[in-house]
């Protein structure tokens, strides 16, 4: 098959949801992340290998911990990986960055949704939200160095 082929024919693979088609790179997306494809692993892996800078604030509430300028440090190191992962697995099924941004925010807009609904993939944008943002993801290291030590990490 060509490759202008393949590329017509990704760009054929919609979905009629509600009111809207929406193309399917964040589905895609969403159904690797739940299949632990390696872009998951590396990011648990790099967390778990941090998750001692974060032993004491296990139990606490954000406003309780001290946040340490190595943290913003270790934070866009987190950050550098996740998007390389992610940019290279949007470009591999054949769409661009915009097309899975512009996906998520009609997610979070419930863009072609009955009223009362949801998107299925909504858990999903909502991680990679708490992934980049600096809170949601010191939330989530906290949350890793509990699991490390065996402990409850909920604030």
């Amino acid at each position: 098959m060509s490759e202008s082929k393949e590329e017509e024919e990704k760009g054929e693979e919609t979905e009629t949801w509600g009111d809207a088609n929406l193309s399917l790179v964040l589905k895609e997306a969403s159904q690797a992340w739940n299949q632990n494809l390696s872009f998951k692993q590396t990011l648990s892996d790099w967390a778990s290998s941090h998750s001692s800078d974060f032993e004491e604030y296990v139990g606490l509430s954000y406003s309780d911990c001290e946040h340490k300028l190595h943290f913003r440090s270790l934070h866009t190191s987190y950050l550098k990986i996740f998007e390389k992962n992610i940019t290279e697995f949007i470009v591999e099924e054949g769409y661009t960055i915009q097309d899975f941004f512009q996906e998520c925010k009609d997610v979070m807009d419930d863009f072609g949704c009955a009223l009362f609904e949801e998107h299925e993939d909504k858990w999903f944008v909502e991680a990679v939200v708490k992934a980049v943002d600096y809170r949601g993801w010191f939330e989530m290291m906290v949350d890793v160095a509990a699991d490390a030590e065996g402990v409850d990490g909920n604030r």
